[in-house]
C-alpha cells in the first residue's frame, strides 16, 4: 500500500521554495503561523533564511508562551497558504 498523503496539499498552498517572489523580499512570510500537519499552530515565523542564489532555506520559528524558544525548519518540509499566511509542516 503506498501513502498518498504525501502528495496533499491545503487548497491555494504551495511549497515555499516554488513559490514565486519570495526570494525577491526575505520579510515576507515573517509573522505568518507554523501549523503541524494536523493545522495546529506551533509558532510564527520570526526570519527567513535564503542561500547565495536568494532562494529559501530555512525559516527561524518562535516557540512556546512567550516566544522565547527558536527552531530552524528546512523550507524543503513547508507549503505556503499566502491566503491564510500560514506554514504547514509536511
Amino acid at each position: 500500500m503506498t501513502d498518498t498523503t504525501a502528495n496533499r496539499r491545503p487548497f491555494g498552498a504551495q511549497p515555499l521554495g516554488q513559490q514565486e517572489g519570495i526570494a525577491n523580499g526575505p520579510g515576507r512570510c515573517v509573522g505568518y503561523t507554523v501549523c503541524d500537519p494536523r493545522g495546529r499552530k506551533i509558532g510564527s515565523v520570526a526570519e527567513l533564511f535564503v542561500n547565495d542564489f536568494d532562494e529559501p532555506e530555512y525559516i527561524n520559528v518562535k516557540m512556546g508562551l512567550l516566544g522565547l524558544k527558536t527552531v530552524l525548519i528546512p523550507v524543503s518540509n513547508i507549503v505556503l497558504n499566502a491566503e491564510r499566511r500560514t506554514l504547514v509542516l509536511q
